[in-house]
């Protein structure tokens, strides 16, 4: 009975990936020319905004939806790669990259490739610094991480926390 279930839930999960899945923006998902989205652009701009320097961008597509990006996180939990994952592998093997960008319009999903990747390392060290722009939860996620693992990070929160305004003067009535 146990086999069937465990059929039953690879296929679904295989169909749901590939139904995720987007086309791919760029040779590799590395940013020399990448169509970046507008929700990459505006955490590339925090980045760049909060003096963060970069000489290469990782892109990780997320899907329009809360189910399929799930999806793609247990995929990612359960010890399978993505091509997001496998190419910020491949910056942090080098090593001859001083910082990469890791954008993605999910920053649940972006999270997880990047843990995917640091538990890949094995623990081998890196000298390349991840840069990611998210809130402020995943930031501090990251930060623990990465501390554990020996991997240099730099996270800025995005959006921005808003300022918040003062309630205007309350006006008294003239008698």
């Amino acid at each position: 009975m146990k086999k069937p279930v465990l059929l039953l839930f690879a296929t679904v999960t295989a169909v749901l990936a590939a139904c995720m899945t987007p086309p791919p923006r760029s040779e590799d998902h590395m940013a020399s020319n990448p169509q970046i989205l507008p929700e990459e652009s505006e955490r590339i701009d925090a980045l760049t905004n909060a003096g963060k320097s970069f000489s290469r961008i990782v892109a990780v597509p997320a899907a329009d939806n809360m189910l399929s990006n799930g999806v793609a996180i247990g995929i990612l939990w359960m010890g399978s790669g993505s091509a997001s994952a496998d190419a910020l592998l491949g910056i942090l093997r080098k090593e001859k990259e001083h910082a990469v960008a890791v954008v993605g319009k999910s920053d649940a999903l972006t999270v997880a490739t990047i843990k995917a990747t640091i538990q890949q390392l094995d623990k081998n060290p890196t000298t390349t610094t991840i840069l990611f722009a998210g809130e402020s939860k995943y930031v501090e996620q990251l930060q623990e991480l990465t501390s554990k693992a020996g991997v240099p990070f730099e996270g800025v929160v995005f959006p921005p926390p808003q300022e918040q305004e003062s309630p205007p003067p309350e006006e008294k009535d003239s008698p």
